[in-house]
């Protein structure tokens, strides 16, 4: 059985990262989309531009209508008027039995209380949330541990990046879009920082330091690259797989280096393989469930319990270290 299982693992190390390449082999990044530029949504939002948005009395009696939630989060005049028009062309494709298209590279969805992706909001605050599970582990190992720190590091992190993710798909600004891809870059050097050092050990402070330094001028570049030089989606999701697929390997190395000797190699393998699987739903790009629930959404939503596993295995690798220390 130990041989069978071994034998898997190895398989699996070997296959994720091809499975990996082949999906940033076959990303296709859109800039246009059709909705919005077909004849019915530009008719429908001139007119509805002109009737409701270009006279002060008209748009004096939209801010009357409109609900306080939507003010906070600024729906525009002429915000309300694509999302109408959004839907007035979904449904004149619908009765002309025509594919749901995109508008402005988003699919259309229901609006709860002013939040454009309901869904995407509530599995990133999930996802936030799971970081607070760093408190389970300061509870349960000594700070003299090697890796205390380092997760200390990794969930603020964390709880950084699923912050700024909750905000944008709360409401899309190019400030909150960016925001949201930075954060999720350092969340992703994050993660390569800490198999760095559970690898190498953090012991040798100096060289940790300088491990660190280089991520740091790595993430600096990139962000800098985005925001003053070009804002390119392609190029910027790219990057973060490459470095994802440096994480992953190194992680499959560790898992495989100590698969009998550490049982809890296998929470960090199934992690691992799911964080892997995931991403391929954005391959399968299609209209939302019920209008709520599309392929981004669902890639946050199974995140949840691996990043609760996720944090299982480092609780019991730092009861590993801890008793290791004692030694």
């Amino acid at each position: 059985m130990a041989s069978i299982a071994k034998h898997i693992s190895k398989t699996t190390i070997w296959m994720l990262p091809w499975i990996l390449w082949w999906f940033l082999g076959n990303l296709d990044i859109v800039y246009g989309s059709y909705g919005d530029r077909s004849y019915i949504y530009q008719k429908c939002l001139r007119n509805c531009q002109f009737e409701n948005c270009s006279k002060a009395a008209s748009i004096s009696r939209f801010k009357e209508r409109q609900p306080w939630f939507e003010e906070k989060l600024q729906w525009t005049c002429e915000d309300e008027c694509q999302h109408q028009c959004m839907w007035v062309t979904v449904e004149a494709f619908r009765k002309d039995t025509i594919d749901i298209p995109q508008f402005h590279g988003k699919w259309p969805f229901l609006r709860v209380l002013g939040i454009q992706e309901p869904a995407s909001v509530v599995f990133s605050v999930l996802n936030g949330l799971y970081h607070l599970l760093i408190l389970t582990y300061r509870r349960t190992v000594p700070s003299s541990t090697p890796m205390y720190y380092v997760w200390h590091v990794v969930a603020v992190i964390g709880l950084h990046a699923w912050t700024w993710s909750t905000i944008y798909h709360s409401r899309d600004f190019p400030l909150t879009e960016k925001m949201d891809y930075f954060c999720a870059f350092s969340l992703v050097l994050a993660n390569l920082g800490s198999l760095l050092c559970r690898v190498l050990g953090t012991e040798n402070r100096r060289r940790i330091t300088i491990i660190l330094l280089i991520l740091l001028i790595i993430y600096l570049q990139h962000i800098w690259y985005l925001a003053f030089v070009k804002f390119n989606y392609g190029y910027n999701m790219k990057v973060n797989i490459a470095y994802g697929c440096v994480n992953l390997l190194g992680w499959l190395g560790w898992c495989w280096r100590n698969w009998t000797e550490l049982h809890h190699t296998r929470k960090c393998l199934i992690v691992m393989v799911g964080m892997t699987i995931l991403p391929l739903l954005e391959v399968l790009d299609f209209p939302p469930i019920w209008w709520t629930f599309d392929a981004h959404s669902l890639w946050h939503a199974g995140t949840i319990p691996l990043g609760i596993l996720w944090y299982s295995f480092i609780i019991d690798d730092g009861r590993y270290l801890a008793e290791k220390k004692t030694q």
